[in-house]
């Protein structure tokens, strides 16, 4: 392997000496970067999900055409390939692979999207009105195969406190700079970057972060704060970094209120109550976050209420039309092709070519030709009764699943309950979303979501088995001392 890599980044280096002969000497450097980063990565399959997540936080700062394909898919690639070789199936037995009911869901939930991939349907992929082209292949890759195979892999790879350490820091430093990004949109224009989030916005009045988009910038915010509180008020960490974590709470709380996007205040708000409730050891910010909310809401009660967003107002009713066209397209379009749906990536057509009016007291025109405004009724048309079968057997496993282990989990410390929990509530989080967003078209915030559920379930289990876990790259060095679970009870 490591021959093989020299050999590559060798004939590269000459390759490219040959193009741009002026330019040896820094090449050469960005060689040897990016080699040890691949030699890393291929080592440490942690390290590997980091570079992953940061390919993916930053897909569209990166400018089209600067690499032949976005770094995002060899860095997926290069996590399967790290596992794999952490793994070494070579020195596996027969029958030491073993498949689960959540394995088995979503093998079967993948191979549904592949086979609707690649079976004619009676309208092409993707939006009619919109010139730009739609990869199929890439939505299932993003929207499908690479959040849940994350699942799948954290519940093997982040199975040690190191590793867990890392996955926290490594969304909290994300949050951190989509917060300061979206605070600077309106505060300090000339600091951003990328430069596309203040030279052409999508939503120029709300804070859309290093994804250009409010929701999904949002949903972050929201995953941040929580990991951020957990963080700040246990001691696990040094005072220094506790303060930290701290900032990067209320800042991604004031961002959270930049989006100006009802969804996220909503999942937002909702975590922020059960937290308050159930956040046993920890809720005290969670309080002091309710109040402060509380009492902002009823002194702007009459801007919250009103029409105007770009205020802080959640009366629009434009968007709520929008979203009760697409539900009316969708239960039309239900009956119609109810086992295998219209084909996956094709509710754009169908919203074109059938859209349909909720009620006359909604215009007509609202919602027309879009995608699906609700995860699963978008799944239902597109992948039929079969496809969201699969996909709600999926949450609701993985539900039970994260508060089991929860609850064996101990109280008291940053990676026990408290984990569990908030795991748990940045699911909720993400299924609100859901509720008003065809989550599919999310990358970032879904893959750092099913990690973390994949990641606080494989620690659990590491943890029942009363056995060092296994080391990978450089926690192989500093073994962890395992700890047994205290005795399940309910989660308070």
């Amino acid at each position: 392997m490591a021959a093989g890599i020299l050999g590559g980044a060798a004939i590269a280096t000459l390759g490219l000496a040959v193009l741009v002969p002026g330019q040896v000497g820094p090449l050469l450097f960005l060689v040897a970067v990016g080699l040890v980063a691949v030699v890393l990565g291929l080592h440490d399959p942690v390290v590997a999900c980091v570079y992953l997540l940061g390919t993916t936080l930053f897909r569209l700062a990166i400018p089209t055409g600067t690499f032949p394909v976005d770094p995002f898919l060899p860095a997926f690639a290069g996590v399967i390939v790290s596992t794999w070789l952490w793994g070494r199936p070579w020195q596996r037995r027969p029958g030491m692979i073993r498949l689960d009911p959540i394995a088995c869901a979503i093998g079967s939930y993948i191979a549904w999207n592949v086979l609707s991939m690649v079976t004619a349907h009676a309208y092409p992929a993707g939006a009619p009105l919109d010139p730009e082209p739609f990869s199929v292949v890439r939505f299932v890759l993003i929207g499908t195969v690479m959040p849940l195979s994350m699942f799948l892999l954290g519940r093997r790879l982040f199975i040690t406190e190191r590793a867990l350490r890392v996955l926290l820091w490594s969304i909290l430093a994300a949050t951190a700079y989509s917060a300061a990004v979206s605070i600077f949109q309106f505060a300090a224009p000339q600091l951003v970057w990328p430069r596309y989030i203040v030279d052409d916005p999508n939503w120029p009045e709300r804070a859309v972060g290093v994804f250009n988009q409010p929701v999904v910038n949002g949903l972050v915010l929201t995953v941040g704060f929580l990991i951020a509180m957990l963080i700040a008020f246990h001691d696990r960490e040094r005072p220094a970094l506790r303060a930290l974590a701290g900032v990067i709470a209320l800042a991604s709380l004031y961002a959270v209120y930049l989006t100006h996007t009802r969804v996220v205040w909503l999942s937002f708000a909702t975590v922020v109550v059960i937290s308050s409730v159930v956040a046993k050891g920890f809720r005290t910010g969670f309080v002091l976050t309710l109040i402060s909310m509380v009492v902002a809401v009823v002194a702007g009660w009459s801007t919250f209420t009103s029409a105007d967003r770009e205020a802080g107002g959640v009366g629009s009713p434009s968007e709520i039309q929008d979203r009760l066209n697409t539900a009316a397209t969708s239960f039309w379009a239900f009956p119609r092709e109810p086992f295998t749906g219209w084909g996956i990536g094709r509710f754009a057509a169908v919203n074109t070519y059938h859209h349909q009016q909720w009620s006359p007291a909604v215009p007509w025109e609202r919602g027309f030709g879009i995608v699906s405004h609700f995860d699963s009724l978008g799944v239902l048309v597109e992948l039929g009764s079969l496809g969201l079968a699969l996909w709600l057997v999926i949450l609701v496993l993985i539900y039970r699943r994260l508060g089991r282990a929860a609850r064996r989990l101990p109280i008291g410390d940053m990676y026990g309950r408290a984990l569990g929990l908030t795991a748990i509530l940045c699911l909720i989080a993400q299924s609100i979303v859901g509720l008003t967003v065809d989550l599919r078209y999310f990358d970032f915030p879904n893959i750092v979501v099913m990690l973390l559920a994949g990641a606080t379930i494989g620690w659990q289990q590491a943890q029942a088995r009363g056995t060092p876990a296994p080391q990978s790259g450089a926690s192989a060095r500093a073994p962890e001392v395992a700890w047994r679970p205290t005795q399940e009870v309910v989660l308070t």
